[in-house]
């Protein structure tokens, strides 16, 4: 069972012996400090989970600690244990910042249950604190549907749940690497802690640095207060990078210290700090490839690629195409208010034979587009097809780019394409401007220029 950290600060020999002892039998590492200079050693060395300082220290009293820690959203609550037994002085110090006030002598009963009640607080704090830097949610089963495919995937990926080692999952843009992430968190040891996901596409440096391990007050202008990295919110849980290969070569050394070592710095800091956190890294490119042209670490690769998981792309597992496009119809409809839809026969046909190169992500969009623009309650081929009919299609003004050719005349894939380049030439290729247009994220729409091969090196960054 893994242990809770316990920092215990108190000068006094015996009181720290006492205090020991109380959490000898139970499921705790426990650190002392004789000093608030030891004791902001300490917290920034074995990174503790709850902190019991005695009030009067011989270069200092429990204010000046409260007062640091008071700036850095991630840290630890603190117990401040006294003989002063002033409710002026409590009150003072609960404002701030102190967890709770006791005074000496402390009944172990009573220190042991409050440390599992704030024991919880810092793990709710910590995913709470997760669902504020993650935006949406993965409802998706990955393993939802019938085909051979999606079947061998489940029986892989359950074989490799009970392993505690870094895993990289392959697969093509919109395939669900994400959701799958999610779903071997939810299943291994780590699952009753956070699941912590970042995108690295698109990300400069210093922002996947500040991101990834968090950053200290002032340690470069904006940097207003001390921020948690997402390493240090994913301790005993899951940090999931997605699109590893686009991160920049010199983060790519400090990942690999940080997985070797469990150690790290935030921005602008000069002591190590600890994070244990299970690692999920996911990509679209072929990282072999990527090391022989010096795109990736070589080390950092051999140590995420220890087991490896490959998902299909939907045109691998086309008896699934139709049961998924229920699905997404179903819920998007539910989500507008708006009764049962169904598709026509000639509607699942098509389905089943497009190519779908944005696999999961793109199908989903087509069926969010087809309810919108539909004409009943039967979604039919021309609902599903971007290209529109004749008797859909508005004049083109004069002097308008060329309209696209009729539907049947290009794969999905050429479509997005081609309207992804039109809108980037309309705005000057500004990432920026483009991806709201689009209505993409920034960083998808990075992945898709490089999917569609169209050159980055004329977009103004």
């Amino acid at each position: 069972m893994e242990r809770s950290r316990v920092l215990i600060v108190e000068d006094d020999a015996v009181q720290r012996e006492v205090l020991s002892a109380i959490f000898e039998e139970g499921p705790y590492q426990v650190a002392c400090a004789s000093s608030l200079a030891e004791a902001r050693q300490s917290i920034l060395r074995s990174h503790p989970e709850i902190i019991f300082l005695d009030y009067q220290l011989p270069d200092g009293n429990a204010s000046e600690l409260l007062r640091t820690l008071s700036e850095d959203e991630s840290a630890p609550p603190v117990v401040v244990i006294t003989a002063l037994s002033s409710v002026e002085l409590a009150v003072e110090l609960i404002k701030e910042g102190a967890a709770q006030f006791l005074v000496k002598p402390v009944e172990p009963g009573a220190l042991l249950a409050l440390c599992l009640r704030l024991l919880e607080q810092v793990r709710e704090k910590r995913v709470n604190l997760v669902h504020t830097r993650v935006e949406g949610q993965h409802t998706l089963n990955p393993f939802f549907g019938v085909s051979p495919a999606i079947k061998a995937l489940e029986t892989r990926v359950k074989k490799m749940l009970t392993v505690d080692v870094p895993l990289l999952l392959h697969g093509e843009t919109g395939t669900g690497k994400s959701a799958l992430a999610r779903w071997i968190h939810k299943y291994t040891a780590r699952n009753a802690h956070p699941f912590v996901e970042l995108n690295c596409a698109g990300l400069s440096k210093e922002l996947l640095e500040s991101e990834l391990f968090g950053h200290e007050k002032g340690a470069f202008t904006g940097a207003a207060t001390a921020k948690a990295g997402l390493m240090e919110l994913a301790h005993r849980g899951t940090l999931f990078l997605d699109e590893i290969a686009e991160m920049d070569l010199q983060v790519q050394a400090k990942i690999l210290k940080a997985i070797e070592e469990h150690t790290f710095r935030r921005l602008g800091e000069n002591r190590d700090r600890s994070a244990d956190f299970g690692l999920i890294g996911a990509t679209h490119h072929n990282l072999e490839q990527m090391l022989g042209s010096g795109q990736f670490r070589e080390d950092l690769y051999y140590r995420i690629s220890t087991l490896q998981i490959t998902i299909p792309a939907l045109r691998e597992r086309r008896e699934d195409i139709p049961m998924l496009a229920r699905l997404f119809l179903a819920r998007i409809a539910h989500q507008w208010g708006i009764g049962s839809l169904e598709f026509s026969a000639e509607a699942e046909n098509w389905l089943r034979e497009q190519t779908w190169p944005g696999n999961i992500r793109e199908l989903k969009n087509t069926m969010e587009r087809a309810v919108l623009t539909r004409q009943g309650h039967v979604i039919d081929v021309e609902d599903l097809s971007l290209g529109a009919s004749p008797r859909r299609e508005a004049p083109v003004a004069a002097g308008a780019p060329e309209a696209l050719p009729r539907a049947s005349s290009l794969t999905l894939q050429e479509v997005e394409r081609r309207h992804i380049l039109r809108v980037m030439e309309e705005v000057g290729f500004q990432v920026e401007t483009a991806a709201p247009l689009l209505g993409i994220p920034r960083s998808t729409l990075y992945v898709k220029l490089k999917t569609h091969g169209i050159s980055t090196s004329r977009i103004q960054k």
